[in-house]
Order: C-alpha cells, then structure tokens, then sequence
C-alpha cells in the first residue's frame, strides 16, 4: 500500500472516529434539544447531550493536534491540518445530529435501526464539512466510506458488550 494514501487516510480517520466515539464514554445527562419537539416529535432525542456533542468535537480536534505534535510532518501532508481535524470533528457530529434529526422525522425511535445511516453518518457529515478546507480525493472517500461501514459495525457490536452501548448498532 501506497506510504502517502495510508497517511492521508489516517489524518482524516482519527479526528472522526474520536470525535464519533467519545460521546459514547462522555455524553452528560442534558439532552442537546433542551427536550424540545418539532412537531410533536424529539428534535434530536435524548441520547444527544450537549456535554457529549462538546466533548466529541473537543476530542477531535485534541486528536489532531497530539498528531501534529507527535508527527509534525503530517503539516507537510495536510499544512492547515489543525483546521481540517476541527472541521472533520464538528462534521462527524454534525453528521450523526443530522441522522437523528431525520430519524425522528422519519418516526424511527431513538437506538433504532436505521441501516447505512447509522454506520456512516458521521463520515458523510465530516467530507461535507471538510471539503470547505479541503476537497478530499475520491478514493480517499470511497475507502472512508466502505472500511467504515464494517468497522463501526464491528465497533459498536464490542461497545455493547461491553455494556457502552445499549443496541449493538
């Protein structure tokens, strides 16, 4: 495998699967929608918390700069990689909030199933945010896109075992 793709993949897939993971081990008890319904319906539901969307995002960005200070070439890779590594955090919470967003509007229950979006929603919400600083190769996508479809399926199968998380989904 190619020197170059493996590092490009890396600095983009850390800051997503922390700032993805970290709400499941620090999440708070405040639901981020204050409780408050859109038509008749939980805006976001009450396992989106305001202290596990900070601290998601806060995670994400923590990851990127202990990658810039461990391998500080990676700024000859990505130079305004600080930057990326906020807008792929807030992305992939962005991203996860939209899915359940439209989950709720959908009428699908919160820790229901929603296949696809559950896996990769918050890699889709990462690209997008992103690409306002950077345009991500499509093979760099693709490769995101199919590796976490079978890794957070694998993830979220341990994390509940582990009793972390209530559905292994």
């Amino acid at each position: 495998m190619d020197l170059m793709f493996t590092i490009i993949f890396l600095l983009y897939i850390v800051p997503l699967y922390i700032a993805n993971a970290t709400p499941i081990l620090i999440h708070g008890k405040m639901p981020l929608d204050l409780n408050k319904k859109l038509f008749g319906k939980p805006i976001f539901g009450k396992g989106k918390t305001i202290i596990g969307t900070v601290s998601g995002i806060t995670a994400g960005i923590i990851a990127g700069a202990l990658i810039i200070i461990l391998f500080p070439y990676s700024l000859l890779v990505i130079p305004n990689y600080l930057e990326l590594s906020f807008a792929l955090a807030f992305g992939a919470i962005f991203g996860d909030l939209a899915k359940s967003f439209f989950k709720r509007r959908f009428g699908i229950k919160s820790g229901e199933r929603w296949e696809l979006a559950d896996q990769l929603d918050f890699i889709i919400g990462g690209i997008i945010i992103s690409s306002l600083l950077r345009v991500p190769e499509l093979w760099l996508v693709l490769v995101l896109l199919i590796a976490t479809f079978f890794i957070h399926k694998g993830s979220n199968w341990i994390a509940h075992k582990l009793k972390l998380k209530k559905v292994p989904w």
